[in-house]
């Protein structure tokens, strides 16, 4: 097992990104959102997945054309 290679998955999952805005939220938020930092941590993902989709639909729209 310790000679296997690890192969990052190319895909992030979502739970993989939700973790990562919490981490932000709470590492580099103030000291008021560190408190409760949900609210800032789905404001982030929904900023995230929304450019996410966004570009999604910009590759698939390139290669229909």
């Amino acid at each position: 097992m310790a000679n296997e290679k690890f192969e990052p998955s190319p895909e992030i999952t979502e739970v993989e990104i939700r973790l990562e805005c919490l981490r932000l939220a709470t590492e580099f938020g103030p000291e008021y959102d560190r408190k409760d930092p949900l609210p800032k941590a789905q404001l982030y993902f929904d900023w995230v997945t929304k450019k996410n989709s966004k570009r999604q639909s910009e590759k698939t729209a390139k290669k229909q054309v």
